[in-house]
């Protein structure tokens, strides 16, 4: 852990409360949500496998790979002031196997080499391009929706990554559970474990975690249905 990490004005340093893990966070910018943690969370993995958090946002899905899994991880982010506060809490953790790389998604095989990742991981924006962003400033409308990345363009970065065998893993709005298993579906990536997940007991399903197999067969496993764990 690094003290001599520069915490700007309007930041703050927040406690994940596992293996000593911080990140610094702009409450003005975008910070992440329950949804992150779970779906770093349903990711497995360890020591030997490359991972890509891409749109890694305040890069918490990024930390807690390679933190709490031992997970070396690359995040991809697009905007600079985001990646930039990233890599300061890459620092403050002194987490030596995680880095971030400051590019659109789209781009990201001209840094990392095809084929070369056995994970990629994403929380997307969930909503499509139009749905509301001009109420929100510029770094909470790209997490939200689909300005700068569409969803077929966030399964066709992670089937460029991935090796044969590889997974990917993806945590949505259930509205969209079928959109985002077609388009995993034509390019390979067979939906292989599905995990449903509601806000509350007495509410309906809102958010899903998939896990796809890069060349898999077909088959999947839908485990139980349960309640949005904040828990790190």
């Amino acid at each position: 852990m690094s003290d001599r990490v520069e915490i700007k004005v309007g930041e703050r340093v927040d406690d994940l409360l596992v293996n000593g893990l911080k990140i610094i966070q702009n409450p003005s910018a975008f910070c992440f949500g329950c949804d992150a943690v779970e779906l770093a969370n349903f990711v497995t993995g360890g020591s030997k496998d490359r991972a890509v958090d891409i749109g890694s946002g305040t890069g918490i899905i990024t930390i807690l790979l390679a933190g709490k899994k031992n997970i070396r991880c690359t995040g991809v982010e697009i905007q600079p002031q985001m990646a930039e506060m990233s890599e300061r809490s890459i620092a403050l953790n002194g987490l030596t196997n995680a880095d971030i790389i400051n590019a659109p998604m789209q781009k990201i095989t001209q840094f990392i080499a095809p084929g070369s990742a056995t994970i990629v991981v994403c929380n997307p924006p969930y909503r499509k391009s139009g749905s509301g962003q001009k109420q929100e400033n510029e770094s909470v409308a790209l997490a939200r929706h689909e300005i700068g990345v569409t969803l077929k363009e966030v399964v066709q970065t992670a089937k460029a990554l991935l090796s044969t065998g590889g997974s990917f893993y993806i945590i949505h709005q259930t509205q969209r559970l079928a959109e985002v298993m077609h388009e995993c579906k034509s390019v390979g990536l067979e939906p292989k474990i599905l995990q449903v997940l509601s806000p509350q007991n007495d509410k309906p399903p809102h958010l899903f975690m998939l896990k796809c197999t890069y060349g898999g067969a077909e088959g999947m496993t839908v485990l139980p249905q349960r309640i949005v764990n904040m828990i790190v």
